[in-house]
């Protein structure tokens, strides 16, 4: 007869961890499964669920670990790691705790409701990877575990750092909490107050020290401070608009460094014609607890997918999953800057469209002499803590005051200066239509449909840029008339009418020559 197998040492192996802990780096976090299960109230003889179920394994690593673990909708376990809830290796840290929690139940119950044989059993189920997955699929949806994705991040007013929880409105720093505050976004410093000689120096190179230059400074540290918000009240889009060697990409870079968590890099396209982002894909889930979101490497041309810029920066709730998860809906937080050395293309643009758009122009040039390789990580090295103290009192500021964030004259003249070069449909209407002047729809003038599209279409030709699709400019022109929807158009027949629009002579003539 074989020699029965030894079994598995439990004690023995709780110590291994914990002598394992204690040659951890100062300072480094002790994950629950590198400590005893002596730090929970458990009797001395171990701990017991109140069931040898599987839902009685969930509920009672709910109540050991509701400090420790939540499982997200839609995005998974996440771990607490000192000051914020942790995405990346939290299942396999919960997985882990799992098996830490059965080694250690109790070889005897001290109330009688179980015997030593069905414990035995139990915890041999409990400590294999099908019972770990039996409880965890009950645990998942445990009252004190299951966290909605739109309550994580969902404070727009908090702003977490390692240093503690920043409440935007007040500047207040709190102590975290992992039953208060859900945060899985981090900077990557802690604020401080403090002198930031060279990052103010670098802002005056860039802008200048003339009253254009502080106005633009003044405007970029609001606008920036609205930006680590969560609030997307102001719906704008930032474009930070010049050549080369001019400060632009440095400046985001320090801001993203800093923000760490907070911020992203979209990927190429994003806002795009040519870019390659589905209504419900991976990338939207990206947006999630994100504050600044940089879209660059814009090409020459490239042409906004302006429904894409509407929808991404509007308040619309977003619905989004990752890979193997399911479906999740979360209110968004993030702002999009944008920066490119080139315009894009706009096509059918419109109120709802350039109302978004502060195009702040970079046109100074640093001198190769005056470069400073790595500058941005310089600044951070250096001045961080206090270029993020700067950051959340420009949010204070614009907190305070609500800002419309319209920007100096600068940023407004190049805007509109922007506009009346790119707004093709809004060229079109200027060059080749009249409009009624009584500022209402009337009968006359008017003009069919499907003629005004065929007359742009030849516009667009001659002027050698891309049509918007007849959809889209049917929207626009709806859009300038104040017709609600194409219900409001005058019918003749199979003919469709804008009513208050009309070619001019040269046009009609045209297209009557034209028709035989």
């Amino acid at each position: 007869m074989s020699a029965e197998p030894a079994r598995f040492d439990a004690q023995g192996a709780a110590e291994q961890v914990l002598e394992h802990g204690r040659g951890l780096p100062s300072g480094q976090p002790v994950l629950p499964a590198q400590q005893s299960d002596a730090r929970f109230p458990v009797p001395d003889a171990g701990v017991l669920p109140g069931a040898l179920t599987d839902r009685g394994n969930a509920k009672l690593f709910a109540r050991l670990y509701a400090d420790q673990f939540r499982y997200v909708i839609g995005m998974g376990w996440h771990a607490w790691d000192r000051y914020r809830w942790r995405l990346i290796g939290g299942e396999e840290e919960a997985v882990w705790a799992a098996g830490d929690m059965a080694e250690s139940f109790a070889d005897t119950d001290p109330k009688d409701r179980f015997s030593s044989r069905d414990i035995a059993a139990h915890r041999r189920r409990s400590e294999s990877t099908a019972g770990v997955k039996a409880m965890f699929f009950q645990a998942q949806a445990a009252p004190g575990m299951r966290l909605d994705p739109q309550v994580l991040d969902g404070d727009i007013y908090a702003l977490c750092t390692p240093g503690g929880v920043v409440d935007l409105r007040t500047g207040k720093l709190s102590d975290p909490n992992p039953l208060s505050d859900m945060h899985s976004r981090a900077t990557q410093v802690a604020p401080r107050t403090m002198p930031i000689p060279r990052w103010q120096r670098f802002l005056s190179d860039t802008f200048g020290e003339d009253e254009k230059g502080l106005e633009t400074t003044r405007f970029l540290h609001v606008l920036l401070g609205y930006s680590i918000t969560g609030d997307v009240g102001a719906q704008v889009l930032p474009f930070l608009y010049g050549t080369g060697a001019n400060g632009k990409s440095v400046l985001l870079e320090t801001i993203t460094q800093i923000l760490g968590d907070y911020a992203n890099a979209a990927p190429p396209g994003f806002l795009m014609e040519k870019g390659k982002l589905a209504e419900h894909s991976t990338e939207l889930t990206e947006l999630h607890g994100r504050r600044i979101v940089v879209c660059s490497e814009l090409k020459q041309n490239d042409k906004f997918n302006e429904s894409r810029v509407k929808l991404l920066t509007g308040g619309d709730r977003i619905t989004a999953r990752r890979m193997r998860q399911d479906f999740m809906a979360f209110a968004p937080t993030h702002k999009l800057w944008l920066l490119g050395n080139h315009r894009p293309e706009v096509g059918t643009g419109g109120h709802a469209f350039w109302r978004r758009i502060r195009l702040i122009p970079f046109e100074r040039t640093v001198p190769n002499e005056l470069k400073i390789d790595n500058l941005g990580a310089e600044l951070v090295q250096d001045e961080g803590p206090g270029i993020l103290q700067w950051l959340i009192d420009g949010a204070r500021l614009y907190l305070t005051t609500r800002d419309p964030l319209t920007g100096p004259d600068s940023v407004r003249l190049a805007t509109a200066a922007y506009e009346t070069t790119e707004d093709h449909v809004g060229r079109f209407l200027t060059e080749r239509c009249t409009r009624s002047t009584d500022g209402r729809p009337n009968p006359e003038p008017r003009v069919e449909q499907k003629l005004l599209y065929e007359v742009y279409g030849r516009w667009c030709s001659e002027e050698m840029i891309r049509p918007s699709t007849s959809r889209a400019f049917a929207a626009r022109i709806r859009q300038e008339l104040g017709l609600a929807s194409p219900a409001d158009m005058i019918k003749n027949n199979a003919t469709k009418l804008y009513p208050g629009l009309a070619l001019l002579a040269e046009d009609s003539d045209t297209d009557e020559e034209a028709t035989p």
